[in-house]
């Protein structure tokens, strides 16, 4: 009996043992780097950090014919963002915006905006952003460009302008997207 008994825990460790392991194997590695700096510039005279600043940015009305074809933009409105007036603002440090991938209006397949739904709304029109330069910003993967911190101060410009889908009709086309300001 003792035996037998001990035959089948040793059988049992074996099969335990040998067993395949089931994990998964890895696809890949996301390798994330970044900084933390002692930067801290007001924006828009706000402290940072506490989501408190606002820029309005009224695009005004365009002509849905201004918007006939996919790829069209139009409106274009021009915007600073105002960074620092606070000593604790550091000279010479680059500073850009970065939009916040999870706004709930950001398309992540375009990095456009999409405008507010409702049976007033336009459709097949969203809303891009800019540099001052004028060249695109895909919101969800890029920073705007930087502009360089002097005498604690400093000034992003952007650009915000519809862009058509392709058979824009015409309605409201409001939008926002959460922002921060970002140090190089």
């Amino acid at each position: 009996m003792y035996r037998k008994r001990s035959a089948i825990a040793l059988l049992a460790t074996v099969l335990i043992v040998s067993a395949p392991r089931s994990r998964a194997a890895n696809d890949g590695i996301i390798d994330i780097t970044g900084r933390i700096v002692a930067t801290t510039c007001q924006v828009e005279g706000k402290p940072p950090g506490g989501g408190a600043a606002t820029k309005a940015v009224a695009l005004g009305s365009i002509s849905a014919g201004a918007l006939a074809n996919l790829g069209d933009t139009a409106g274009d409105r021009g915007f600073v963002i105002r960074i620092g007036g606070n000593e604790e603002c550091a000279n010479d440090i680059t500073a850009k915006i970065r939009f916040d991938p999870a706004s709930p209006a950001l398309d992540r397949t375009t990095g456009r905006l999409n405008v507010d739904p409702g049976d007033t709304a336009a459709t097949n029109v969203q809303i891009q952003m800019a540099n001052q330069d004028g060249t695109p910003i895909n919101m969800y993967t890029e920073d705007s460009q930087g502009v360089k911190v002097t005498d604690h101060v400093a000034e992003i410009g952007l650009i915000a302008r519809y862009y058509s889908m392709g058979g824009v009709k015409g309605g409201t086309a409001a939008s926002r997207v959460g922002f921060q300001v970002v140090y190089d």
